[in-house]
């Protein structure tokens, strides 16, 4: 997977002072002045997690409004905590380029109690028992994110079902937390659930929303996603998670649907 003279592990951004920069892996598919979805998601995650989340408490939600298109460039950020009780905590992070809030995320803790258990139930195959594949196409990441399919495939419509590794850094130097793979995986669910042919038609994500029921272990996570739409302009995608342990969160996200670079004359 590693280019002769390549960096490893590969990285999205670089810190420099309280800035964070982009590298190019952190580029969007759809125009190359602007960051993708993924790495704006696992940065908002990573800003949290040092920041202002509450170790003694479990993460319950965390959505991302995307606000506009994300300038490939140096990036600032703002963190605090909205709401702070005992039972549950709400917590804003923001993401701005040239002063103005670009991204944001709102991530939702609620407190630690022994309670029954009642998980989802899912039949899917063991992550070992999958050989490495192609999935992805321009989210691959210089070959750190790994992927072993289950059913369909990027440019196959229809649902699909993929488990992914994660190989790089989402801040380089620092090694990602199971919540922040989480994050970045957060932003596939369209394009591992497609319900369209990248080259037709575009669906570029309005917002990211996962809400756990437990935080991921281990190396592997998988996304189960499906997208549909009503033929308005805007379609919606759900997902859900897994690791070898079971479902552990559901996602959410709203697309925006727009002609593909095929369909632009």
């Amino acid at each position: 997977r590693q280019k002769a003279g390549q960096m490893w592990p590969p990285a999205y951004f670089m810190q420099d002072g309280a800035q964070f920069v982009p590298t190019r892996l952190a580029r969007s598919p759809w125009s190359a002045g602007t960051i993708a979805g993924g790495p704006v998601s696992a940065m908002l995650a990573h800003i949290a997690e040092r920041e202002v989340l509450n170790p003694q408490m479990g993460i319950a939600r965390f959505s991302v409004d995307i606000l506009g298109t994300v300038p490939n460039q140096p990036l600032d950020w703002t963190a605090q905590t909205v709401r702070q009780g005992r039972q549950m905590q709400l917590h804003r992070v923001q993401l701005l380029a040239d002063g103005r809030v670009v991204a944001q995320a709102h991530i939702l803790q609620a407190r630690h109690l022994d309670t029954p258990a009642f998980p989802a139930p899912h039949d899917y195959p063991d992550p070992h028992s999958i050989e490495d594949a192609s999935f992805l196409i321009a989210a691959s990441m210089g070959g750190a994110v790994r992927t072993r399919p289950v059913l369909g495939s990027v440019r196959q419509p229809g649902r699909g079902i993929c488990w992914f590794a994660l190989d790089g850094e989402v801040v380089s130097g620092i090694t990602p937390s199971p919540f922040i793979k989480a994050a970045l995986f957060g932003d596939f669910g369209n394009g591992v659930g497609s319900a369209t042919d990248a080259r037709d038609w575009s669906f570029a994500n309005l917002d990211i929303t996962l809400q756990f029921l437990r935080l991921p272990v281990g190396e592997w996570l998988l996304l189960d996603a499906e997208t549909h739409g009503a033929g308005n302009g805007f379609a919606t995608a759900s997902s859900i998670f897994a690791d070898q342990d079971g479902i552990f969160a559901r996602g959410f996200q709203t697309v925006f649907v727009a002609p593909g670079m095929g369909m632009v004359e």
